[in-house]
C-alpha cells in the first residue's frame, strides 16, 4: 500500500474533482493549504490517493500530468511515501 500525495495550485476545482471521481472512485482526501512557489504565495491543494503500484501507480502519473496541463503550471509535486503502515477501521 502507498499513499500517493500531489500538491498543486488550487486552480479550476470542479474539474479536478470531476477528474478524481472518474479515474479514483475508491476515494481520495483534499487539503486546503497555502503554498509558496517562486517566492509567490498561493492557495494550494494537496490530494492524496491511497492504493498499491497497481492500480493507482499508472493512474496517478497520468492524473499529474493532466494537472499540470489544466492548471498551466510549470511543476506540481507527487510524492509517493511507501512503507507505511495503515489500518482501516
Amino acid at each position: 500500500m502507498k499513499l500517493y500525495r500531489v500538491c498543486t495550485e488550487n486552480k479550476n476545482h470542479n474539474e479536478i474533482l470531476n477528474y478524481l471521481d472518474k479515474h479514483f472512485p475508491d476515494g481520495y482526501t483534499i487539503i486546503h493549504a497555502n503554498g509558496t512557489w517562486q517566492g509567490i504565495q498561493e492557495k494550494s491543494l494537496v490530494i492524496e490517493i491511497m492504493g498499491d503500484e497497481n492500480t493507482v501507480g499508472e493512474r496517478i502519473d497520468q492524473f499529474a500530468y493532466w494537472l499540470k496541463k489544466q492548471n498551466n503550471q510549470q511543476a506540481i509535486m507527487l510524492q509517493v511515501i511507501t512503507n507505511m503502515y495503515c489500518q482501516i477501521l
